[in-house]
C-alpha cells in the first residue's frame, strides 16, 4: 500500500512538475510571439511578372531572392477562384481532411509533438493547414526547429488566426505560402514548374500529386514510382468519406499523369509500364526568367531596383510590370542578331523604338546564339560607345536651325586646321583620306566627309551644337570640334533616342520600355509619362529627314546609306564609324519607327578590314554594310503586315520643294528633289556657286569664327577660294 502511495505521489509531482513547466515555458513563449496585426495581411514574397505592351501578354518573370545565399522564390499569389476545384479538394483530402471542422489546431498531433519534446524523436504529424500557414509566414524563421515551442507558438498563433480570418481566406493563404520544392512556392508557381499549366486547369490527378510533393517536395518528385503508389491510398480514402466518387476516383487513376522531368507509360488500367527521366528541370527558376527577351527582362529588373530598391523588387516581389515591348518587333530583333553576319568575336546592339511616344518596342543587346542564355550585360542601355560621323545630322541640324544653311550650301572639302584655345589644333581626315572639294551639304551627308561636317559645327558653334545636343538626351558633350564627329559616348538607346526628334516634328520623346508598374495589391506605383522637348522647328527635322532620305536613295553617285532601302518603304538614315573602326553604326528611321544598330567589340579594339560571311564568303567591313544589313532585317520583319507609306512623313508648312544639282546646288531640272524653307531663295546660286565658300566670320574681328565665339557674332560670308587666306588669321596672339 505505500508502494502504491509512494508511487501516486510521485508520478502526481511529474504531473504536476510537466505542467508547471509547460505553464511557464507557454508564458514564456506567449511573451515571444510575433505582433498579432501581422496576421491580417500575412505579407509574402511573391514573382513579379513583366508584360509586353498589350498588357496581358507574359514575357518573362522576376523571382525574388531572400536570405544569405540569395535564393530565389518563386511564387505567383493567386485567388482560391483561380484554382480548379478537384485540385483544392485533393490537397485539402492529403494535408487537412479536417480542415473544415476543426479550429485551427489537431490535438493528437499536439500529443505527438509533447512526446517527441520529452521522449525523443517520435513520429511526427498533425500539422493543419492553419497552423502551415503560420509556420510558413510569421514563424518562418524557427519553421525548420523539431521543437514543443514551435508547436505551441504555432497553436496560439493558428487559433488567433481562425479567429481572424474565415477558412476560405487561410486556404487561400496556404495555397500560396506552401513550399514545393526548389524555390518554387505557392500552386500557381507549381503548377507551371511541373504540369506548366495555369491553376485553374489542373484536373484531381494532378492536384493529387502536388498535394503528394507537400511533406518532401524534392524527395518525392524524384521518385515517381513511389509517388503514384501513396497517390492510390488518398484516392481510396477520398471515395470512403465521401469527397469523391469511386468512378471520379477510377478516372483520376487511369488519366496520363506526366509531371515534367519524366516520361511515363501506362496500360489501360492506369498501372505504370515505363518510367523514366528525360533530364529536363522542373522546378529550378532563375532569378531573371524569359522565353522572349532575358535582356527585357534584366533591363526591366534593373531600372525596378533603382526606383524602388532591391527590397521590393528581391524582397517582397509580387509587381506586374507592363512594358512598352511589342512582340512581333522583339522577335524580328531577335532574329536578325541571331542571323547577324559580324566580325568573329565582335558584338552587337539593336534597338527600336517609337518617335512619337518614346516607347522602345525591341532591344537585344548581344550577338544571341541558340541554346545560349544571354549574359546580364546588356549593351543597349549599358554599353558606352562613340557614335561616330552617325551624330554628324545633328551638326547639320544645328546650322539649318540657326545659320541659314540648307541642302544646297556648298561647303569645300579640303585639308584644314582649326584652332581651339587652350588645345591642340585640330585637324581632322576622311576615312578615305581623300577629298571632295567644293559640294552641297547634301552630297557631303551622302559620302559621309569629315571636313565639312567639322566647318558646319564651326558655323553653328561647338557650344550650340553642344547645347543642343543635351537636349536630345546625350551626356558627357564637350564643345569641342571634335563633337562633330561624334568623339563623345552613347548608349544605343540614347542615340535612336536622340534620332527620333527628326522622325516626330523636331520633339524629342524620352526613350522608356517600362509603361506601367502595380503592387500585389493592384495599386498603380508607376505610370510613364516621358519627358517631351522640342528640340528643333518642324521645319528642320523635315529638312534634315529629307536630306537623309537623300543618304538612302540618292544616285550617280550612290549614297553610303543605300543598303538600307526598304520595297515599299520610305526610309532615312545615316551610318556611323569611329577612329580606328572601334565602332560601326546605322541608325534610320522610316513613319513611325526609329531603330539603331550597333557593332563592335567589348574591349573598344578595332574591328578587322575584313571578314568572312557564314556561306564562306569573304567581305569588307564597314559601316555601310553589316549595320545596314541587321538594320533592314531588323526593320522589315518588326514592321511586317504594317501600312507602309512610300510618300514618307507629312510635309510640314513653311517647306517647299526644289531639284537641285548635288554638287553646286544651283536649281537644275532632273536634279535631286530636296527639301528647303519656302523662303530659301535659290535664284542667286549659279554656275559659279561651286566656287564659293561659305565661312564663318566673327563680326568683331572680320576673321573666322573660332569656337568661342558667341552666336550672336557670328555671320555666314561666302568667298572665294582666292579670299581664303584673308581669313585665316588670328584677332590676337592668344586665341583660335
Amino acid at each position: 500500500m505505500k508502494i502504491l502511495q509512494a508511487s501516486f505521489i510521485l508520478l502526481l509531482a511529474g504531473v504536476l512538475s510537466i505542467t508547471s513547466l509547460l505553464s511557464a515555458s507557454a508564458l514564456k513563449w506567449a511573451q515571444d510571439l510575433p505582433d498579432l496585426s501581422e496576421l491580417d495581411a500575412l505579407d509574402f514574397t511573391a514573382t513579379s511578372q513583366i508584360f509586353a505592351r498589350d498588357g496581358t501578354t507574359l514575357i518573362g518573370e522576376i523571382v525574388p531572392v531572400v536570405g544569405e545565399d540569395r535564393a530565389g522564390t518563386n511564387r505567383i499569389p493567386v485567388g482560391l477562384d483561380d484554382i480548379s476545384p478537384a485540385a483544392l479538394q485533393a490537397i485539402i483530402a492529403y494535408e487537412d481532411d479536417q480542415f473544415f471542422k476543426h479550429y485551427g489546431f489537431d490535438v493528437p498531433g499536439l500529443v505527438r509533438a509533447t512526446y517527441e519534446e520529452f521522449f525523443g524523436e517520435a513520429g511526427r504529424g498533425g500539422s493543419t493547414i492553419t497552423t502551415q500557414v503560420i509556420k510558413n509566414t510569421v514563424l518562418e524563421d524557427i519553421r525548420s526547429e523539431r521543437s514543443l515551442e514551435r508547436k505551441a507558438k504555432e497553436l496560439m498563433l493558428a487559433i488567433e488566426l481562425e479567429r481572424r480570418l474565415t477558412k476560405a481566406e487561410i486556404l487561400q493563404r496556404y495555397i500560396n505560402v506552401v513550399f514545393w520544392g526548389g524555390n518554387v512556392y505557392g500552386i500557381r508557381a507549381a503548377a507551371q514548374a511541373y504540369f506548366g499549366k495555369e491553376p485553374i486547369e489542373l484536373n484531381l490527378a494532378e492536384g493529387l500529386y502536388l498535394a503528394r510533393l507537400i511533406p518532401a517536395p524534392n524527395e518525392r518528385h524524384n521518385n515517381f514510382e513511389g509517388t503514384r503508389a501513396s497517390m492510390k491510398e488518398v484516392l481510396d480514402r477520398m471515395v470512403r468519406q465521401g469527397m469523391v466518387s469511386a468512378d471520379a476516383r477510377d478516372r483520376a487513376w487511369r488519366y496520363p499523369l506526366q509531371p515534367r522531368g519524366w516520361r511515363v507509360s501506362y496500360d489501360a488500367d492506369g498501372e505504370l509500364l515505363t518510367v523514366e527521366r528525360t533530364g529536363e528541370e522542373a522546378i529550378i527558376r532563375t532569378s531573371v526568367s524569359s522565353e522572349l527577351s532575358r535582356h527585357v527582362v534584366l533591363a526591366v529588373r534593373n531600372w525596378l531596383t533603382d526606383r524602388y530598391g532591391e527590397s521590393l523588387v528581391f524582397g517582397r516581389g509580387g509587381l506586374r510590370v507592363t512594358t512598352t515591348i511589342d512582340i512581333q518587333a522583339q522577335q524580328a530583333a531577335n532574329e536578325a542578331s541571331r542571323k547577324a553576319d559580324i566580325p568573329q568575336g565582335s558584338q552587337l546592339a539593336i534597338v527600336g523604338l517609337v518617335p512619337e511616344s518614346g516607347e522602345v518596342l525591341a532591344m537585344v543587346g548581344e550577338r544571341l546564339q541558340e541554346g545560349v542564355e544571354s549574359k546580364e550585360f546588356n549593351r543597349v542601355t549599358q554599353a558606352l560607345r562613340q557614335p561616330g560621323s552617325s551624330f554628324k545630322p545633328v551638326v547639320y541640324a544645328t546650322a539649318i536651325e540657326l545659320n541659314g544653311f540648307s541642302q544646297a550650301t556648298v561647303l569645300v572639302d579640303e585639308p584644314a586646321t582649326f584652332v581651339q584655345r587652350g588645345e591642340e589644333d585640330y585637324e581632322p581626315q576622311n576615312w578615305d583620306e581623300d577629298f571632295d572639294g567644293y559640294q552641297t551639304i547634301r552630297e557631303h551627308v551622302n559620302r559621309s566627309r569629315n571636313i565639312p561636317a567639322v566647318k558646319a559645327l564651326e558655323a553653328a558653334s561647338p557650344q550650340a551644337v553642344a547645347d543642343r545636343a543635351r537636349e536630345l538626351g546625350y551626356t558627357n558633350i564637350a564643345p569641342y570640334y571634335s563633337l562633330a564627329l561624334g568623339s563623345f559616348e552613347v548608349t544605343p538607346l540614347q542615340h535612336a533616342s536622340a534620332f527620333s526628334a527628326f522622325a516626330n516634328k523636331g520633339v524629342q520623346v524620352e526613350a522608356h520600355f517600362v509603361a506601367r508598374v502595380e503592387d500585389s495589391d493592384g495599386n498603380v506605383l508607376y505610370e510613364a509619362r516621358p519627358r517631351r522637348s522640342q528640340v528643333w522647328t518642324e521645319q528642320t527635322a523635315y529638312i534634315v529627314l529629307d536630306m537623309l532620305h537623300g543618304n538612302v536613295v540618292d544616285r550617280d553617285p550612290t549614297a553610303l546609306s543605300w543598303r538600307a532601302a526598304i520595297e515599299g518603304r520610305w526610309v532615312a538614315g545615316k551610318t556611323g564609324t569611329t577612329n580606328e573602326d572601334r565602332d560601326i553604326w546605322f541608325v534610320g528611321t522610316t513613319p513611325g519607327f526609329v531603330a539603331a544598330v550597333w557593332i563592335g567589340n567589348d574591349d573598344n579594339t578595332a574591328l578587322p578590314k575584313n571578314m568572312t560571311r557564314r556561306d564562306g564568303q569573304g567581305e569588307i567591313v564597314t559601316s555601310s554594310r553589316q549595320p545596314i544589313y541587321i538594320w533592314r532585317d531588323f526593320v522589315e520583319n518588326a514592321l511586317r503586315g504594317t501600312l507602309a507609306d512610300p510618300e514618307g512623313f507629312p510635309v510640314p508648312e513653311g517647306i517647299a520643294f526644289h531639284t537641285i544639282d548635288r554638287k553646286s546646288g544651283r536649281p537644275v531640272p532632273g536634279g535631286s528633289r530636296a527639301a528647303f524653307r519656302s523662303d530659301t531663295d535659290l535664284r542667286g546660286i549659279d554656275s559659279a556657286a561651286q566656287l564659293k565658300i561659305e565661312l564663318p566670320i566673327d563680326t568683331r574681328t572680320g576673321v573666322r569664327a573660332s569656337s568661342d565665339t558667341p552666336p550672336e557674332h557670328i555671320e555666314i560670308v561666302r568667298i572665294s577660294p582666292s579670299e581664303v587666306d584673308a581669313y585665316l588669321g588670328r584677332s590676337d596672339p592668344g586665341s583660335p
